[in-house]
């Protein structure tokens, strides 16, 4: 009996390990060491798009997948991995060589929308925002006050940018 409560706990916990683990699509370099990744979800999540990677659905942000097309143009290799604690296991190479970005419903090309940056990592400044408040009471109207922010609040560079200012700086 005792060895049949040790066995019944050992499962509990090896299924609950398994169901904790995280997967991503994972960027690596030529000696496959580390360059990046885009959590994936294995249950329905808004915002994302299902797709199936090795016979398995998986739900993936749409932007994650320009970011792949991105990564293996660059010649990066990508590929679906997870860890439950003793190292990465690769779950399927080259994952999304077949999906297009208008099968995740990205309709513009891959460099623009690389440029324009993930959309779901736009951070929302705060400040500009209270700043924004204040300029409205001081009896701008709502365009002067976007004409006056924008003037004198830099945004950040999108990665393209970033990446293309750095090649023609190395040049």
């Amino acid at each position: 009996m005792r060895y049949l409560a040790g066995f019944f706990a050992l499962f509990c916990l090896s299924a609950q390990a398994l169901a904790a683990t995280d997967v991503f699509l994972i960027s690596r370099g030529i000696h496959d060491e580390f360059i990046g990744s885009h959590k994936v979800q294995t249950v329905p999540r808004e915002g994302h798009k299902e797709l199936r990677f090795c016979g398995k659905s998986y739900w993936v942000r749409p932007f994650s997948v320009a970011w792949t097309k991105w990564e293996k143009q660059l010649g990066h290799k990508i590929r679906l991995e997870i860890n439950q604690g003793y190292g990465w296991i690769v779950l399927c190479k080259q994952p999304t060589e077949k999906v297009s970005l208008q099968d995740v419903g990205i309709y513009s090309s891959l460099e623009k929308t690389m440029e324009m940056g993930d959309p779901d990592r736009q951070i929302n400044n705060r400040f500009q925002a209270i700043r924004r408040t204040f300029i409205l009471r001081n009896g701008m109207t709502p365009e002067e006050a976007e004409q006056h922010i924008n003037k004198t609040f830099q945004s950040r560079e999108s990665r393209l940018n970033q990446l293309l200012s750095e090649r023609e700086k190395e040049e």
